[in-house]
């Protein structure tokens, strides 16, 4: 067999199902070989987009999701998925064709060492250099991917390569349970000790818990200690939003009114947090202590004053400490969190165009409990991040780490792949649709039924937001949009239009009938965002 045979081989050991990708002359060697296998290789129409989708498909199958890119830009094109599944810790296996070694010493055609440009973005960055130990750089790019904190890890493999001849006695390599450091005892520990000495800890739920599955252990454990809860964005679900001790999310551009909670702690417990979901300056300018609990040890950060750690699996971890921890609870942060709640639950206006909250509360609904929701980047992932309430994990699925556009989509897609029982839907700003919205055609292709909800506006929204706040005007952000309804249907996918077609609500039922793909044109009335800034800063005094 040749090389990229025994690749083939390798991955199906790994128990890859799919490939996310774009065939190019450096790979087809490879690609042949998949073809004869039996992994389903998905072409989409970007390269960004094949990371996004791989991305998501690790995500949610807690394995290795893989794309596939060919040199030059093709493998450029893959970076930023790859930046993204980095730093939101979701295993990936990016895999790059390259030149034949032949020419890699100097100037040639489409040629970059693709190892060093991928190494600051991955976990690991490697090239094939002989068919004989692809066995062992395939199973180290997939452990790597997901020990500790997941993320992603890179394999060039240069087209000569893969055309080589090996042997096909040479051993497959199998998967193995990674080390994990078991927390032995806490009844001594610098962190029971802080807690117990708290009269008002807040508790910081970040994406890890989701991550790590520790969802129900996690509710124990605060239940116990009777403290506030606040969210990151990625972190969401990990406590109901009806929950007496929840305190609902931060990441807004501005202050908002469960600051106030975290402002009066003396005592933050972070658990599952990366600092790449949100800054610590964002909600310790005054740098009370911190106890870090998670996977990893923590990042330096002056605002991340951390005085004690507790490392190893969530789930045994928070067991331990729930049942050390003394029961308690302290009075007087539930007035600003009814404020903020207050906003949540009330009742705006369906006039066109719509308000963000009315828009929220739409999709919310027609996600449901088994449903999940796709944000792209943009204003609507701050109104969705604040207003949509969740009550367990992988209901809204937002990227805080390396926030790019072009996101939503492509993670709705492997979803759906992924999880076809479930309804997916998709909320997306024009800016962000129409950076990458060509793989609607890929959603067609494949005949899955999911739904885009386009927020017309525009502008670059979270731009102008953040330009009029600063400068009170907002150059370089206003742009022209195609009739999204004509261009979805150019796609071969249902276009519909907020107020032609029907409220938003009836346009998302016939979406829900649809054996396709859907997408809404919705238009939003973003002069919300200030109204918003103006009530948090009158709040705040």
């Amino acid at each position: 067999m040749n090389a990229a045979e025994r690749f083939v081989a390798c991955l199906e050991a790994e128990g890859v199902t799919h490939i996310f990708g774009v065939p190019g002359e450096e790979n087809i060697t490879l690609l042949d070989a998949i073809s004869e296998s039996d992994i389903t290789f998905v072409t989409t129409r970007h390269e960004t987009n094949a990371a996004f989708m791989a991305a998501m498909f690790g995500r949610l199958s807690g394995r290795a999701g893989v794309c596939l890119s060919t040199l030059g830009p093709g493998a450029t094109n893959m970076m930023t998925g790859i930046a993204s599944a980095t730093m939101d810790h979701s295993p990936v296996v990016a895999i790059t064709g390259q030149g034949a070694t032949w020419r890699q010493h100097k100037a040639s055609h489409q040629m970059f060492d693709l190892v060093e440009m991928y190494r600051p973005i991955t976990k690991s960055s490697t090239s094939v250099v002989s068919g004989e130990v692809i066995p062992e750089i395939v199973r180290q790019a997939f452990a790597q991917s997901c020990c500790d904190k997941p993320g992603a890890t890179h394999i060039s493999f240069p087209e000569d390569i893969a055309k080589a001849d090996v042997d096909a006695k040479t051993p497959l390599l199998r998967d193995s349970e990674p080390d994990t450091l078991h927390p032995t005892s806490v009844k001594d520990s610098a962190v029971l000790k802080q807690i117990e000495q708290a009269e008002r800890p807040v508790v910081i739920a970040g994406f890890g818990i989701n991550r790590s599955e520790a969802t129900a252990v996690f509710r124990t454990f605060v239940e116990k200690l009777g403290a506030p809860v606040v969210e990151t964005m990625m972190g969401k679900g990990v406590i109901s939003s009806q929950h007496a001790l929840a305190a609902h999310t931060i990441g807004l551009p501005n202050t908002d009114y469960n600051q106030r909670i975290l402002d009066q702690s003396d005592l933050i417990i972070a658990i599952g947090y990366d600092i790449t979901e949100l800054p610590p300056s964002k909600w310790n300018p005054d740098r009370t202590p911190v106890i870090h609990i998670d996977t990893n040890r923590h990042e330096i950060d002056q605002y991340y004053p951390v005085v004690a750690n507790l490392v190893g699996p969530l789930s045994d971890s928070l067991r331990l400490l729930a049942e050390a921890i003394p029961t308690r609870a302290w009075e007087g942060w539930q007035a600003d969190r009814d404020k903020l709640r207050q906003e949540i639950q009330a009742t705006y206006s369906m006039a066109l165009p719509l308000h963000p909250q009315s828009i929220v509360r739409a999709l919310e609904t027609a996600t449901g409990e088994d449903g999940m929701l796709f944000s792209d980047v943009g204003a609507h992932k701050v109104w969705l991040g604040r207003h949509f309430q969740t009550t367990r994990p992988n209901q809204l699925f937002i990227s805080n780490g390396f926030s790019s556009m072009g996101y939503g989509l492509s993670s709705a897609i492997a979803a759906k792949l992924l999880h076809p029982e479930r309804r997916v839907l998709c909320a997306s700003g024009d800016g962000a649709f129409l950076m990458n919205g060509q793989d609607l055609e890929t959603a067609v292709r494949l005949k899955l039924p999911i739904t885009v909800v386009i927020w017309r506006d525009g502008t670059y929204g979270l731009i102008e937001w953040k330009q009029q706040q600063a400068y009170g005007r907002a150059p370089f952000t206003e742009f022209d949009n195609p009739d999204l309804v004509e261009l979805a249907t150019a796609f071969g996918a249902l276009g519909l239009r907020v107020g032609e077609h029907g409220s938003l609500s009836n346009c998302l039922e016939q979406a829900q009938n649809s054996d396709g793909p859907v997408l809404i044109d919705c238009p939003v009335d973003y002069r919300e965002n200030l109204k918003l800034s103006e009530r948090l800063r009158t709040y705040g005094g």
